[in-house]
């Protein structure tokens, strides 16, 4: 006899992994990024397990440790992105899946970077770096 629960888990997963391709299609033909909270979605433990494992696993592994620890995976899908956020208490606070050539967590901002720039000056003593950084 075969399992309703399972066989119900298993066409949620079939369905989030049809948009997930749909997803990385509009990001190949178009560079549209877009995402999944999965914490957001009624799935159970046993759906989540079957969908991260059918995603698989990447080369790459992310962690960060800001407000929290995060762990940004790719999956076997190049594009594709398991990406779990948790609290300082350790709470997972949000499981996403993101569809990104990376996670826009990681992409440095444009007035972090500039702060940067004004930073680097201060450490060198090299004057025309100094008056590089200011133009």
């Amino acid at each position: 006899m075969t399992d309703l629960a399972s066989l119900a888990d298993d066409g949620l997963v079939d369905a989030l992994l049809m948009e997930v391709a749909a997803m990385l299609g509009r990001l190949v033909d178009k560079g549209e990024t877009a995402s999944i909270d999965l914490r957001g979605l009624p799935l159970s433990f046993s759906c989540i397990a079957n969908l991260e494992q059918r995603l698989g696993r990447g080369e790459i592994l992310v962690q960060l440790d800001a407000a929290g620890r995060s762990e940004l995976r790719e999956t076997a899908f190049p594009g594709v992105w398991w990406t779990q956020h948790c609290d300082e208490a350790g709470r997972v606070i949000a499981m996403l899946i993101e569809v990104n050539t990376i996670p826009d967590i990681l992409r440095a901002d444009p007035i972090d970077m500039a702060a940067s720039l004004r930073r680097l000056a201060g450490v060198t003593h090299h004057a025309a770096f100094r008056q590089a950084s200011h133009a």
